[in-house]
């Protein structure tokens, strides 16, 4: 196994507990090849851990919980292995590998009943693809396995976008069970492996509190909206995305559910609607990322406060704002801070009853920030 030697600053960020090494902190990785699992030594030389390298990234190396002078290749899908296993009694669509989180930089495998949907965005996970797949085909009896490696963030590790089918045939569309909704899965073009997943117990739990007329912000294929509206909440669906408003809308007639859908700009109806005196008993507001760098960051914190700014007046006393950011770069503090100068600004109480992350099968690494991305506040407002 190759060895890589970091830089002092770079042993101060290995022994902080993040996992990422920068490629300026590495003092030297001459026997390194592009996707190695290598042995991370300090600048003394002393062996300390085992990470995957990238000769492309600037995130050089990944951290992994392999141990030093074990066979990195079994411990891999050791790892894989752990991963499937923690998430046993968990529903049959779900998330069985979430990257960093799980040990294994890069691959991310969600599973759709007997189906599987996975990505490979570092060297070291597209290098053991094909393994990989064989291992979970065996752990999982999937009869397709499908590889979604479209993401830009496979650029800046070199590697080319595209998909496939990796394992088995059949169709790539397929229903499935959803939290109790019939949901169809396009996993050779629906969004990530086929669909969002890591809000769907999100859904479950804003359906059961809200109320009366619900508008939906940003609802994409409706997974807030339908539940709210088979609760029996009057529910306005917002999309800017006719295509995704379509998808919506099968989705309500395979369920036998009604809503309302609008298609257009949230920003610029949540104006109208304030002007128009139009209010609601629950507002929902799951926008995309607003923050995709830290130079973002000031950009996305206003547009994060004009939308709950104009929710915040919109809702009737008493009411629900369910407000969500998945923007890594922005942390849990800001987001609450920025919901706070919102409800200031709108003159609004506003009470935080339950603070929400994604779903379980979606773990965080506590020693890496990014890796906590998603925030959801369900806030009761006066």
């Amino acid at each position: 196994m190759a060895i890589v030697r970091l830089t002092r600053k770079g042993a101060r960020r290995l022994r902080g507990g993040h996992p990422w090494i920068y490629r300026s902190d590495v003092e030297n990785a001459a026997d390194a090849r592009g996707g190695d699992l290598v042995e991370v030594a300090g600048p003394d030389g002393l062996v300390v851990g085992v990470g995957a390298w990238s000769d492309q990234s600037q995130i050089a190396l990944r951290l992994t919980p392999l141990t030093p002078g074990m066979d990195a290749e079994a411990g891999w899908l050791r790892l894989l292995e752990a991963s499937v296993a923690r998430r046993a009694g968990r529903p049959p669509v779900t998330r069985l590998v979430n990257g960093d989180a799980d040990g294994l930089p890069g691959l991310i495998v969600d599973r759709y009943g007997d189906a599987l949907g996975l990505q490979t965005l570092t060297q070291a996970a597209a290098r053991r693809l094909e393994g990989t797949a064989d291992r979970l085909a065996q752990l999982t009896g999937a009869r397709l396995v499908v590889a979604r490696n479209e993401p830009k963030v496979r650029d800046y590790e070199g590697l080319p976008r595209e998909k496939a089918i990796v394992r088995g045939e059949g169709p790539t569309e397929i229903e499935v069970d959803l939290a109790g909704l019939r949901w169809a899965v396009d996993l050779w073009e629906g969004q990530k492996t086929g669909t969002f997943l890591d809000q769907v117990d999100n859904h479950v739990a804003a359906a059961a509190r809200a109320r009366g007329e619900a508008l939906d912000c940003f609802s994409y294929e409706g997974g807030f909206a339908l539940r709210m509206a088979r609760a029996g909440c009057h529910v306005t669906a917002v999309d800017s995305s006719e295509p995704a408003l379509s998808r919506l809308r099968r989705h309500a007639d395979r369920n036998a559910i009604a809503l309302e859908t609008v298609c257009d700009n949230v920003f610029e109806l949540l104006r109208a609607y304030e002007r128009d005196g139009r209010q609601f008993d629950t507002v929902v507001l799951d926008p995309p990322a607003f923050v995709k760098s830290r130079s973002a960051l000031e950009a996305g914190r206003r547009a994060y406060k004009e939308i709950n700014l104009r929710a915040l007046k919109l809702l009737r006393p008493g009411g629900l704002l369910v407000t969500c950011s998945c923007s890594a770069n922005m942390d849990r503090a800001t987001f609450e801070a920025t919901v706070a100068d919102a409800a200031g600004d709108a003159r609004r109480w506003a009470r935080v009853i339950e603070r929400r992350g994604p779903a379980p099968d979606h773990p965080s690494l506590l020693t890496a920030p990014e890796t906590d991305y998603l925030k959801c506040l369900f806030v009761e407002v006066q």
